[in-house]
């Protein structure tokens, strides 16, 4: 589906001939925004159609972000990324759901691109397509200024704005931002891993990233990601030993206090952890398993449990370090291991007081009113990518939303109107 901007770009001119000498320039950058609010809806609107399941290609609704791009000064390239490719790479997690693709990623390179290279990217896989939706989730609804449906606030909103803010820059002859349409669920080892990775390996010249992605608080504007939290899921296996039976067939006739019991043994080594290999990390006992039998010696026991961090660690450093201390820890007859169990992901912050996050935040407050909170304490976020992988500064914005991971998914569409605007006002700032 094609969606014409030309008539938006005949408006938003005629907003600049007659608004300039009386609007200032944020003012009439909001103008500018409000100028193409049907472009911004339809465009969405056009994104919410076409199915992008996370697990899926995304071709399809890629296809709408090449179609608008072609009408502006960009340069695409396209992508099929496959994860098992990166399986080894220090900043891989395995994708939820399973799954190797190929997954289509696409970035626009500005054809005349300027000195002071910025970049924004957004993601364009959606959740799953639950039950219990009022409405078909892939027939967008307007109403009480919200748009309901798949994707409309996680994360089609944001590549909707991200293009139509690009579109304007354009009319505006304001240097253009690279821009990014990935594959960003499920831990980002479908897109955002695969295209970072090569950009590290690259000339690329982008000195800051927004990635148009609300905070998931749902406050929208009012909060910006400028770090995230790594996270690691592990597993801790402790093999025993029962004494033996003094009745024939009956387990729990075995003498405790001659008995290796592995559940006393794995909360032991838990807490030897948590001491040490874990000192300077949140820890958080998920499930403790000692098997059924109330009346026996756990012969076998596990634990599984997640650690929050920041700073300089990193999840394989924690893991290596743990097993480590565990080979030295445990000696016979007694068996522990620790394995990966879920959730693995490096911590990265952009620091709040830079130059750039000055102009964001000015952005933000000029557009809405209000000035924005910085929200630090997510995990798993993409801003990780170009933080770890390009060695710059990356900040998360995006419009008030809700239900981001069920039924009835929606955005704020005045707010999305707001994001569109904040966007330009922070791109020209950067590029100036």
């Amino acid at each position: 589906m094609t969606i014409t901007r030309r008539r938006f770009i005949a408006v938003s001119g005629a907003v600049a001939t007659t608004a300039g000498a009386s609007l200032s320039a944020d003012e009439r950058i909001v103008s500018l925004a409000n100028s193409r609010r049907d472009e911004l809806t339809d465009l969405l609107s056009a994104l919410v159609r076409v199915q992008s399941l996370s697990g899926e290609s995304a071709e399809d609704a890629q296809q709408v972000v090449k179609e608008y791009l072609r009408d502006l000064p960009y340069r695409i390239e396209e992508s099929a990324d496959r994860p098992s490719r990166y399986e080894d790479h220090a900043e891989y997690m395995p994708p939820n759901p399973p799954s190797d693709g190929p997954f289509i990623n696409v970035i626009g390179w500005p054809k005349n691109p300027s000195g002071r290279q910025s970049a924004m990217f957004s993601h364009i896989d959606t959740h799953s397509l639950d039950a219990d939706w009022e409405t078909d989730p892939l027939t967008p609804v307007i109403g009480s200024n919200r748009m309901i449906g798949l994707g409309t606030s996680d994360d089609k909103g944001g590549v909707a704005a991200m293009l139509v803010a690009s579109s304007i820059l354009a009319s505006e002859r304001v240097p253009l931002p690279v821009v990014m349409s990935l594959h960003g669920k499920g831990g980002g080892s479908r897109g955002s891993l695969p295209v970072f990775d090569r950009l590290s390996k690259t000339d690329h010249g982008i000195n800051a990233v927004l990635y148009v992605h609300p905070a998931e608080t749902g406050r929208g504007l009012d909060d910006i990601k400028n770090a995230v939290q790594g996270v690691v899921d592990l597993e801790l296996t402790v093999s025993g030993w029962r004494s033996p039976p003094m009745e024939i067939g009956s387990v729990d006739s075995s003498d405790w206090a001659t008995g290796g019991n592995a559940l006393d043994k794995c909360w032991a080594l838990i807490e030897h952890l948590r001491n040490n290999a874990f000192r300077d990390t949140e820890f958080n006992l998920g499930i403790m398993d000692g098997g059924n039998r109330v009346g026996s010696v756990a012969d076998e026991a596990s634990a599984r449990f997640r650690l929050k961090f920041i700073g300089d660690l990193t999840w394989r450093e924690l893991f290596e370090t743990a097993s480590a201390d565990l080979r030295e820890a445990v000696s016979d007859p007694w068996q522990a291991s620790l394995n990966l169990a879920g959730y693995r992901t490096n911590p990265g912050e952009a620091e709040w007081s830079l130059p750039v996050s000055r102009t964001l935040r000015s952005a933000i407050e000029e557009v809405t009113g209000r000035a924005p909170d910085a929200y630090p304490n997510h995990y798993a976020g993409d801003i990780r990518y170009p933080i770890r992988l390009l060695g710059v500064p990356a900040y998360g914005i995006g419009s008030t939303g809700g239900n981001f991971y069920g039924p009835n998914e929606w955005v704020d569409i005045d707010d999305l109107v707001n994001l569109v605007a904040v966007l330009v006002t922070t791109l020209r700032g950067w590029s100036a």
